[in-house]
């Protein structure tokens, strides 16, 4: 296989989070297919861009598929970034322009179609975070990420993504809690065709394995659940190996 074979693999984070997240699963895929990572409205070097509903955020992300009209593409969305795949690959299935040959989506952790199961209480606390000056913010993105993981991040994995969690519109982190995170997609996606790989830690209270059982895996006809036994919600950060060869092996490259 060529270069120009290689499918194109567009990465979407988790919230808050940037492209950076994925730099141990890209580079673990490097020579197999293309990595474009992309930050979703408000956050990382979008954190200037407006509109932050599930709808605004896919239009965002096809304009990034459509600038780089790839021939042969698939979709990771971990997290917030899942919900955000679905609407995007349902926007392919049904035709939209410079969106054709999608051809596989892979779901890590992935906020659901459906309203996103979380505790009200869980929820009102984090609206409430990112207040005060940037040292403030800084520490409250550390805890945030630290406490998504099962266990202790590496220190320079930790810093760099702390960093990319605090420098966000507060505007957006709102909204997606506020609002994002409620919309019901469930009816709009439907049962997509297009191959799913859906990836889940065993140590994930709010998306883990049951979540995505009975939330995500029934959009799609055709899907494979893997749970990654010990680890939690930040499989990316917390195994980029084994998520880069689940991933390879979806896509079909090795």
């Amino acid at each position: 296989m060529t270069e120009a074979d290689h499918p194109t693999l567009f990465m979407l984070p988790f919230l808050a989070a940037t492209g950076h997240q994925w730099a141990g699963v890209a580079s673990r895929l490097t020579g197999s297919a293309r990595c474009v990572t992309i930050d979703l409205p408000g956050f990382g070097d979008s954190h200037a861009q407006k509109g932050f509903s599930v709808a605004e955020m896919a239009e965002a992300v096809a304009a990034v598929v459509r600038e780089h009209a790839p021939r042969r593409w698939a979709l990771a969305g971990h997290s917030m970034g899942g919900k955000v795949s679905c609407a995007v690959a349902r926007m392919a299935e049904d035709g939209a322009p410079g969106l054709g040959g999608l051809e596989r989506v892979v779901l890590v952790a992935g906020s659901p179609p459906c309203p996103e199961p979380m505790d009200e209480g869980g929820r009102a606390d984090m609206l409430g975070w990112f207040g005060g000056d940037a040292e403030a913010r800084r520490a409250t993105a550390r805890r945030y990420v630290a406490g998504n993981a099962a266990a202790p991040l590496d220190a320079e994995v930790l810093e760099q993504a702390a960093g990319d969690v605090a420098r966000m519109d507060r505007d957006a982190w709102v909204a997606w809690l506020d609002r994002g995170s409620r919309e019901d997609w469930a009816e709009r996606i439907g049962v997509l065709r297009t191959p799913a790989l859906i990836l889940a830690g065993s140590e994930d209270a709010a998306l883990g394995p049951d979540a995505q059982a009975r939330h995500m895996a029934p959009h799609f006809a055709d899907h494979r659940l893997e749970v990654l036994a010990g680890a939690g919600h930040l499989l990316p950060l917390e195994r980029p190996a084994e998520v880069a060869r689940l991933i390879a092996e979806h896509i079909g490259v090795r």
